[in-house]
């Protein structure tokens, strides 16, 4: 394992050594490319060894180790990082590395694996990368927490060289001193009796956590721009079945971090990996659909539910009203009287209705013992209940005419406004017509006993 790990080391600073050679190799390709001249081709070679000699020299792996060691303090390897918060920050990092398996919160602890993000000067961040090389579950970090470089053997014999890669490497698990900073913004609340000697608190605003933000990002990533994900949107656009579930993250936000440098915030938050951007899930509530109970203990279904229910439209009812003059006693405004302002409450009425009368579980509580609602209320609302003298009566109709009158009495005292018009007999007579007619309407399409 250790030299499957040592190869992986290996390989990543001859990676990083061919990075810094590119530069002076395309120039050197491009003189062969163009020139024939032995001299010119010379002069081209000389240059390229030249440069090429202190990078070959400083990417000796025990010549880079030793530099990667000394420089390893000016970073901190964590999944929680201040500068998410302020990036003038100066708060310590945390690094957690502990799995919670029965954890009854969703935290950076019950995540089995964790990104290890590394905060700090941008420039060491080839250092963290090193650190968090991976093979068959096991990288430098791992090692350095279980006091030990055993990967390292393969690039020095000596025993002095080692122990000083392991010193430096360990500075970047974490400060040396832990402290706080006003810009983290953390608020502590205190949960121990004020004269208890053993303080203790809740943290309810912690640092953020870099390695919940990756998982969450690499989940989202993958279910939008993942092959997969591009197959069953292709199946789905031609109408075509797919084996796999079709996964969707919905009214997600992203917050970004770091404006144009956002490696100067973590390793994590670079270009090269979230390019900056957070995604955040939708913490709504969620909506709830109101229990619809049995209005047997209303004496009328014009009840205060109903009027809270249309107190905007009566709101808008009364302002126009109160806004008509004598000039406005033509046609627009009798349109806009009844289809801009009565006919919204009446809609009202009749879905509310609708919904009540659908609910088949609360069927016969117009009949109850303890029934307090007016008698035409119950028989038009209670379509369903099998009592033979209630239906009787219902399918006489008569009910109608003083559910449409109780409705234009709920409307004129809801309307009133003495200060600015006068409602009256007229007033109501004409309210009272538009709901019956809308009522025989709605009785005609309702469904009855007999339909079940």
């Amino acid at each position: 394992m250790d030299s499957t790990l040592s190869d992986a080391i290996a390989d990543y600073i001859e990676q990083r050594k061919q990075t810094k050679l590119e530069p002076p190799l395309k120039a050197l390709n491009k003189v062969l490319e163009k020139s024939d001249d032995p001299v010119v081709i010379a002069q081209a070679k000389a240059d390229y060894a030249e440069q090429a000699a202190p990078i070959e020299a400083a990417f000796k792996p025990d010549v880079w180790l030793t530099d990667a060691a000394k420089r390893a303090k000016q970073i901190s390897l964590a999944t929680h990082a201040p500068k998410y918060t302020h990036s003038d920050a100066k708060a310590s990092s945390m690094l957690v590395t502990q799995h919670e398996i029965n954890s009854s919160y969703v935290t950076t602890a019950s995540l089995k694996e964790k990104a290890i993000d590394a905060v700090g000067n941008a420039a060491v961040h080839d250092v963290a990368k090193l650190l968090k090389i991976e093979v068959a579950g096991e990288s430098l970090i791992t090692q350095l927490q279980a006091g030990h470089l055993k990967a390292l053997n393969a690039f020095t014999d000596d025993e002095q060289v080692l122990n000083e890669w392991q010193a430096g490497f360990k500075e970047a698990l974490g400060d040396a001193k832990l402290a706080g900073h006003t810009l983290s913004k953390q608020l502590y609340y205190p949960v121990s009796q004020s004269n208890s000697k053993d303080q203790a608190y809740h943290l309810l605003i912690p640092l953020t956590s870099s390695a919940v933000s990756q998982k969450l990002h690499n989940a989202v990533t993958q279910t939008r721009f993942g092959e997969e994900a591009k197959a069953i949107k292709e199946a789905r656009k031609k109408g075509h079945y797919h084996p796999y579930e079709s996964v969707s993250f919905v009214e997600t936000a992203i917050q970004n971090f770091g404006g144009s440098q956002p490696q100067n915030i973590s390793l994590l938050n670079s270009k090269s990996e979230r390019g900056s951007k957070c995604f955040l899930l939708s913490c709504a509530p969620p909506s709830y659909q109101g229990q619809v109970k049995a209005p047997s203990k209303q004496t009328s279904f014009f009840n205060r539910e109903f009027s809270y229910l249309t107190a905007q439209n009566v709101k808008e009812f009364k302002a126009f009203l109160a806004n008509l003059k004598d000039s406005d006693r033509n046609f627009k405004t009798r349109y806009k009287r009844d289809f801009w302002y009565t006919q919204p409450i009446l809609d009202a009425l009749f879905e509310r209705a609708a919904i009540l009368q659908n609910q088949t579980e609360l069927t016969g509580w117009a009949t109850s013992a303890d029934i307090k609602m007016k008698k035409a209320h119950c028989l038009w609302l209670d379509v369903f209940n099998d009592n033979a003298s209630f239906q009787a009566e219902r399918d006489k109709r008569e009910w109608q005419d003083e559910v449409a009158h109780d409705f234009a009495t709920w409307l004129l005292r809801k309307l009133e406004n003495k200060d600015a018009y006068l409602l009256g007999d007229n007033e109501h007579s004409y309210f009272k017509k538009l709901c019956l007619q809308q009522l025989k309407a709605f009785e005609r399409h309702t469904p009855k006993l007999g339909d079940l």
